[in-house]
Formats: C-alpha cells, structure tokens, sequence
C-alpha cells in the first residue's frame, strides 16, 4: 500500500490539475486497482488541496506579475 501511496501522491505533485477521480482513472489504466475514495483519503491525509486549489494561482500573485509586465513593456 505504501507504494500506491506514493504513486498517488506523485501523480498529484506532478499533475496539479487532476482530482482524485483523474488519478483514479490513470491508476486504473495502469492496472492499480484501488478505489476513488482511497486515492481521496490519501491526498487528504497528506495535506494536498483539491485539484483547482494546487493548480490556481492566487489573485494576489495574478495581480503582481500582470503590473510587472506592464510595468516593464513600458519603458
């Protein structure tokens, strides 16, 4: 079970905008045969945010680095 676990977790460090469902699927594919909720509560317990959480970027760090550009392509 641990190396499930660390195939999880791996697919969801390297795919940020995969939820548990997704990894559930490539896990399948790859012939691990192991349920959607367990992939969920492994990612639970390991601290990792839904899907949409990890690949987001905060509107803050949107903000600076859209004012940097503009900042720089005018001068």
């Amino acid at each position: 079970m641990a190396s499930v676990r660390r195939l999880v977790l791996r697919l969801a460090r390297e795919n940020g905008t995969w939820g548990y469902r997704r990894i559930h699927g490539e896990l399948a594919l790859l012939g691990v045969m192991v349920a959607a909720s367990t992939v969920w509560e492994i990612l639970k317990d390991a601290g990792v945010d839904p899907s949409p959480d990890r690949a987001a970027t905060s509107w803050d760090v949107f903000l600076r680095g859209q004012a940097r550009r503009v900042i720089s392509s005018r001068r």
